[in-house]
């Protein structure tokens, strides 16, 4: 009992160092370009009980990242579109940056919840010293401190995911009644954090199982109705038409936020990677982000880890077969939930290495690169990226993997120690500091092709992505703002 308390509390020790970490970026960086909608949305759920806002998301990430501004006296006031009245609940100034950090702390609990997860996972499979290693991997890995502090439904999922996988192996050991609910549980609220579950936790569960659930086919139907009770409350118990189903349903904007993701999806989505721009996205491209996104020590403890067959591989090989129908591709935030597997394989090997003396020294190097490389980059998680992208991580990713539009308050105050009255600029943010946020200079079109006179900005998603400007192509940026904006001076 004293060596699992002890355990716990180192763990417990860990996750508080990162929240500390992600908690230091919340009024470093701007809002990024989702975070508005989904603090809007939220907020509807908790003002009116409604929740008509953009359906391509469940609510229960958006309904906590509102709970912070809610509790201090904001509420929702119908706008055009929930963009609009996120801006509006997020406001200027101060004020500004106290809604933000309260928003974004509503999404540290996912994060402790993900942490948990592999901590238990990594003790299932290795042991105390499994346990440990795989939340100090998962605690320090660079996309996991990122998406935790946003206002997403990222972090959520990556919970209730790896919350349901772990807690189907106890329910696949002896399928009791308690067992079966705490199943059903997960299974709802990882549905109710982001539809891509629908899509990972089937293939997940299979490939973890490989047709054993079959045998507890009753107790796997009660699972799955207790789930859709969950979905069901998400949803505040709705029920209305689902007119491209033709029925009366409960959970009615559930459905129509399947059909919505599925109609995104299918007309794809445009992407950037290692040079090139595609509207529909990559097949290979969540691999590929994986590998540059990933510290590469880490990636070295998970093929380590492969070499023993365990569940968490399993888990992980689900998620990524998963991406190569996705033709959403902005992201390696849409497949965060992989690292939990890969958390607990990379543990597992780290365990296995310190029980050789030659290997310890092998693994002290392992794990003081992975955090390293995490740490030298703080605070700039979102656009983290490990040695193989080098100094110029444009050349490989862009969008949410660099630059989602969170330095625009970086800029603006680079800026004003510059005395600029005015930059030319198409910013991939374009509300920061007009709808939301501080004083900004004025921002002036400019001509794609050439730069004008005077101080020039450049959003490196705008750039990769749609092309805009050109002349950036040709002329080396004179200063990084962050990881994500380019600058120049002319005279």
């Amino acid at each position: 009992m004293g060596n699992v308390r002890h355990a716990a509390s180192v763990a417990t020790l860990l996750v508080l160092i990162a929240s500390a970490r992600i908690v230091s970026t919340d009024t470093l960086f701007n809002h990024t370009v989702d975070e508005p909608a989904h603090l809007a949305a939220g907020m509807e759920w908790l003002s009116v009980g409604k929740y008509l806002y953009e359906d391509q998301h469940p609510p229960l990430a958006r309904v906590m990242g509102a709970l912070g501004p809610y509790l201090a006296g904001e509420r929702f006031h119908p706008g055009p579109n929930s963009y609009f009245e996120g801006y509006r609940i997020l406001g200027f100034g101060a004020h500004y940056d106290r809604m933000l950090a309260l928003g974004r702390a509503g999404i540290l609990p996912f994060f402790w919840i993900a942490a948990a997860v592999v901590f238990l996972w990594g003790w299932k499979v290795a042991g105390t010293t499994g346990a440990l290693a795989s939340t100090l991997l998962f605690t320090t890995l660079p996309p996991v401190l990122a998406h935790a502090g946003l206002i997403t439904t990222d972090m959520a999922v990556t919970a209730f995911i790896g919350a349901a996988a772990l807690a189907s192996l106890y329910w696949a050991d002896r399928p009791d009644r308690r067992r079966t609910i705490a199943f059903g549980i997960a299974l709802g609220l990882a549905c109710l954090s982001k539809f891509s579950a629908l899509l990972f936790l089937p293939a997940a569960l299979l490939l973890m199982h490989r047709g054993k659930l079959w045998r507890h086919r009753r107790s796997l139907a009660l699972a799955c109705a207790i789930a859709f009770l969950v979905i069901w409350a998400g949803y505040r118990f709705t029920f209305a038409r689902v007119d491209y189903l033709h029925l009366r349903l409960p959970a009615p904007r559930f459905f129509t936020g399947i059909a919505s993701v599925w109609y995104h999806n299918s007309k794809g989505h445009p992407s950037y990677l290692l040079g090139r721009r595609s509207p529909t996205g990559f097949w290979y491209y969540y691999p590929v982000v994986l590998a540059v996104k990933t510290p590469l020590a880490f990636l070295a403890l998970v093929v380590a880890g492969c070499r023993r067959f365990s569940n968490a591989w399993l888990f992980s090989a689900a998620i990524l077969l998963c991406t190569f129908v996705s033709r959403i591709n902005i992201g390696v935030r849409h497949i965060l939930p992989i690292y939990v597997g890969l958390a607990v394989i990379a543990g597992s090997a780290a365990a296995s290495m310190l029980q050789g003396r030659a290997t310890r020294w092998l693994l002290a190097a392992l794990l003081l690169w992975h955090i390293a490389s995490g740490a030298l980059q703080h605070p700039d998680y979102i656009a983290y990226t490990n040695e193989i992208a080098g100094s110029h991580p444009e050349n490989f990713v862009a969008d949410s993997d660099l630059d989602w539009g969170q330095d625009m308050k970086r800029l603006g105050k680079r800026l004003a120690r510059a005395g600029a009255s005015k930059v030319t600029f198409d910013p991939f943010n374009q509300t920061y500091a007009t709808l939301a946020g501080d004083p900004f200079p004025r921002i002036v079109p400019g001509d794609p092709a050439h730069p004008s006179p005077g101080w020039n900005a450049v959003s490196v998603t705008s750039w990769k992505v749609f092309g805009v400007p050109k002349w950036a192509d040709r002329i080396p940026p004179q200063e990084r703002i962050g990881r994500s904006i380019l600058l120049w001076y002319f005279p």
